[in-house]
């Protein structure tokens, strides 16, 4: 008798346990987990093809960019869902799941392919794995319309308060906004108002105090240019706006809440800023010019020849450091010579593509490949092509601009040695023209020695079995060193 209660105890203890953990994973769970897959290990033929091309020294840069443009519209090609809304690159997974992360790949790679169409070059391009042309306007047509359409499998879901769906809104608003002659233009009534409508779900969300609070405002100039708002209506962001600007620091830089000042003000708050001039250029015109103009100054002292001082979060986002260059010289040439923002652009990505940075038609998640002791939780395989962002600027040039044609000009580390105090923003910027390495101090964490946490064994034992991330956060090491080294980024510590 004894023994048949102990079974029964150990069986229902054993229910409860399974349960428990069900309810665990129902909950906890990133959805989709076991459907991500790893990158490769090793280059492929195709990185080093692209890599031969890009570090080329005699080859000229349109032939150097075309290659590059070629290698990542493979990858998409080779990883978009059968809907053709979704593109999963293989890679580490998110906290926000497998289908989520599909979006950010269509968002984050199409406005690339869209800035490529709108510069007038030609649509139909040949996919240099399978040789077959590619024609970029319906191949982004499709994802849109898949992806807006609640009654399609690539749905890409509704918008709700602190949704990250409301950041790719803003990357499919400008895909719309880059094709209109050839996409929006050309969409019946339903299929415009279908779009329309999956874009103004952002309208009125609650979102987080960080640049999160331009995304709505970017869709709405958007849909306003469109016709797509009600006639005289006011723009619906502007509260969030308003409050955006408080955490302006000077100099062209906002804190971004709650972690700190990082470059996130280089391919966030500049890049979206760019955005909404260009977009409607009367919106706040001399605080946003102004903005734009002094970011460009401070991010082209950032940039050394070995690299940039990384520091902050989201270090996958590192080739589209130079932005604040590009935005500013599309929009004033005399503010920023176009061949110094070509070259801030150029010495960024030949430093990144030698050291590692694509694999599988993608970026990889690390500074350089993939390191996983830096991969945030909401870091997905498609996250990292924010990335992309400079060369969603410098695709939107058409290829007879003086961007591409005028001359490179040196960087002010390759010019001479400097030393410059930001007070507001909190940060000591020093370059050293003998070896090209640019350095950020940070008079406010002198003394501090944060601990740099390892991606350890264990937490490699948990995700498979919590399915889940369990990546360590490093935001002491990201935002508390005393100084940041282009020449010895913490990534190598």
């Amino acid at each position: 008798m004894g023994k048949l209660v102990t079974r029964r105890v150990a069986l229902t203890a054993g229910v409860v346990l399974l349960l428990g953990y069900a309810a665990v994973l129902k909950h906890y769970s990133a959805q989709g987990w076991g459907r991500f897959i790893p990158q490769s290990s090793d280059e492929g033929s195709a990185e080093a093809a692209v890599k031969r091309t890009f570090l080329s020294i005699s080859a000229a840069d349109d032939a150097r960019y075309s290659a590059l443009f070629g290698y990542f519209l493979s990858g998409a090609l080779r990883y978009t869902d059968a809907a053709g809304s979704r593109i999963h690159y293989p890679g580490a997974a998110s906290n926000n799941g497998y289908k989520f992360t599909g979006l950010e790949g269509f968002a984050r790679t199409g406005t690339m392919l869209a800035a490529w169409v709108a510069s007038g070059r030609d649509p139909v391009v040949i996919d240099s794995a399978s040789g077959q042309p590619v024609d970029l306007v319906a191949y982004l047509r499709r994802g849109l319309l898949a992806g807006t359409d609640p009654k399609s499998r690539g749905y890409w879901g509704n918008i709700r308060n602190w949704d990250p769906r409301m950041v790719e809104a803003a990357d499919v608003a400008r895909i719309v906004w880059m094709t209109r002659e050839r996409i929006w233009q050309q969409l019946d009534r339903p299929q415009r108002e279908q779009l329309a409508a999956w874009l103004r779900q952002g309208d009125g969300r609650t979102t987080p105090d960080t640049v999160w609070l331009l995304f709505p405002l970017t869709v709405d100039l958007v849909l306003r240019s469109l016709g797509a708002t009600a006639a005289g209506s006011a723009p619906v962001s502007s509260p969030n706006y308003v409050r955006f600007k408080r955490n302006y620091l000077g100099n062209g830089w906002f804190s971004d809440p709650p972690q700190g000042v990082d470059f996130y003000n280089t391919w966030g708050m500049s890049y979206e800023l760019f955005w909404i001039t260009l977009i409607d250029p009367q919106f706040d015109r001399e605080f946003i010019r102004s903005a734009l103009k002094q970011s460009a100054d401070i991010t082209a002292h950032l940039i050394g020849t070995d690299g940039i001082p990384i520091m902050g979060r989201s270090v996958c986002y590192r080739t589209a450091v130079s932005v604040p260059l590009q935005a500013e010289s599309l929009l004033d040439d005399q503010a920023v010579a176009p061949g110094l923002a070509r070259h801030g652009l150029d010495v960024v990505w030949r430093h990144f593509v030698a050291h590692g940075a694509l694999q599988d038609g993608a970026l990889t998640q690390g500074y350089y490949r993939s390191d996983f002791r830096f991969v945030d939780y909401y870091t997905g395989p498609g996250s990292c092509h924010w990335g992309l962002r400079s060369l969603v600027l410098a695709f939107l040039q058409p290829p007879d601009a003086d961007f591409w044609q005028s001359r490179q000009q040196p960087l002010p580390v390759e010019l001479g040695d400097y030393r410059l105090v930001y007070d507001k923003v909190g940060w000591v910027v020093s370059g050293r023209r003998a070896d090209g390495d640019v350095t950020i101090e940070i008079p406010n964490n002198a003394g501090n020695t944060p601990l740099l946490l390892p991606y350890a064994r264990w937490r490699r034992w948990l995700e498979p079995i919590f399915r889940r991330p369990f990546r360590p956060v490093n935001e002491d090491t990201e935002y508390n060193r005393p100084s940041y080294s282009s020449g010895a980024p913490m990534v190598l510590d």
